[in-house]
């Protein structure tokens, strides 16, 4: 599945250099909760699209992860390139927030969730409930339950579970199903779907 569809990865190359107008300091705010953060989220999530791919070929996501309160607009591909210093931030908000652990995100995936966006139409960005599990944080969650694949592809930062505000669960799983871009499941009782890069199945 990596290699299909209109945004393989393997269209582009991985700049060597990033944005100066990238960088954690600056795409990462912590705490809603914190004074000067609250008053710059509106401005920040104000600023352009959640996900979209411009004219020039640029892609851009944003995240909002619920667990660390993190916030990330990246724009991770400029004209044909990957943009090394966002890939590295959208590695970084994506990461285990269990153990610290921190690694690569599948690419497809990224243009997956680019993809899964601009269909659904939503103007919010993606809350990540899941993105990569480290293996000790993956075999704790199998043993306390049945739902957790004991390899699960979370484990090569090739899945994540997500949710968007302002789309309703049903919908979000059924457009993701009808992308045909790997696997897709449903979670009702928590509100959020999981999407991979692996071969197509859906639950």
């Amino acid at each position: 599945m990596a290699s299909q569809g209109p945004f393989a990865a393997t269209q582009h190359e991985i700049t060597t250099d990033s944005s100066p107008l990238l960088g954690r300091r600056r795409l990462l705010g912590l705490g809603f909760a914190a004074a000067a953060t609250s008053l710059m989220v509106p401005t920040f999530f104000a600023k352009g699209a959640f996900a979209s791919t411009g004219s020039s070929g640029d892609k851009t996501l944003t995240f909002y992860n619920t667990h660390t309160d993190e916030k990330l607009k990246a724009t991770y591909v400029r004209g044909s390139n990957f943009d090394k210093g966002a890939l590295k931030d959208i590695n970084h908000i994506l990461r285990d927030f269990r153990t610290g652990d921190v690694h690569p995100i599948d690419l497809p995936l990224l243009d997956l969730l680019t993809e899964l966006h601009a269909k659904t139409g939503s103007k919010q960005p993606f809350q990540i409930i899941s993105g990569y599990r480290s293996p000790k944080t993956n075999t704790m969650l199998n043993a306390e339950s049945s739902g957790v694949a004991k390899r699960s592809m979370h484990l090569d930062g090739k899945a994540i579970d997500i949710r968007l505000a302002d789309v309703k669960l049903t919908k979000r799983h059924e457009i993701a199903v009808s992308m045909k871009r790997g696997g897709v499941g449903m979670y009702t009782a928590s509100n959020f779907v999981h999407v991979d890069t692996g071969r197509v199945r859906y639950w």
